[in-house]
């Protein structure tokens, strides 16, 4: 099972650098312009934005962190939420800086440049740590499947809700959940190999 994982992290970041590729040069990305233009008609759709936010993530973070500290007294752990969901951020900002990518033409009130998408990227990987230790010692597979498919779900719909609301390209959003994918698998990979006492 875990071997899966590696590989889908492996493709999954080969089809970031794909896409970045594409935007870097300036390349048409089929279908883009259509879905932006016709998915800002699914406003009920832009509520689920605020998961991605850093107010949401940081207090859900936090408690994350007390939680792991009190309870599992699990300092690791906490070193490694501290890293994904921190670490994601500086990333998906170092990158954006290197891509200079603008937002779409539309008011969306929104700063900063384009590419990847911090709330795809960010969102994702803060949704999955939660799910990953939340299940890290549940025995039912069906319970762990049904919280990371929620997890899955949830950050789906905050990236999706950043094409509504225009402020991202598809492609960001695309790019945002494939690199942050990438860097969940890779840093729970660190975790589990770390040494045990």
């Amino acid at each position: 099972m875990k071997k899966i994982l590696y590989i889908t992290a492996f493709i999954s970041f080969a089809l970031f650098m794909a896409i970045a590729h594409f935007v870097y040069h300036g390349m048409e990305i089929f279908g883009e312009e259509y879905l932006l233009s016709n998915m800002s008609s699914f406003h009920f759709m832009e509520m689920f934005s605020v998961i991605g936010t850093e107010v949401v993530i940081g207090i859900a973070s936090i408690a994350l962190i007390l939680y792991l500290w009190w309870v599992k007294k699990d300092f690791v752990g906490i070193i490694t939420v501290v890293v994904l969901v921190a670490g994601s951020n500086v990333l998906n900002k170092t990158i954006k800086g290197l891509m200079e990518r603008e937002r779409p033409p539309f008011s969306h009130g929104e700063e900063g440049f384009s590419f990847p998408s911090g709330h795809a990227m960010v969102g994702l990987v803060f949704l999955l740590v939660i799910a990953y230790f939340i299940t890290k010692e549940m025995s039912s597979i069906g319970v762990k499947i049904t919280i990371f498919t929620l997890a899955i779900i949830l950050s789906l719909l905050t990236g999706i809700s950043r094409v509504v609301e225009q402020a991202h390209y598809p492609s960001d959003v695309a790019a945002g959940f494939l690199l942050g994918y990438s860097f969940f698998v890779l840093c729970i990979f660190l975790y589990e190999k770390r040494p045990q006492k």
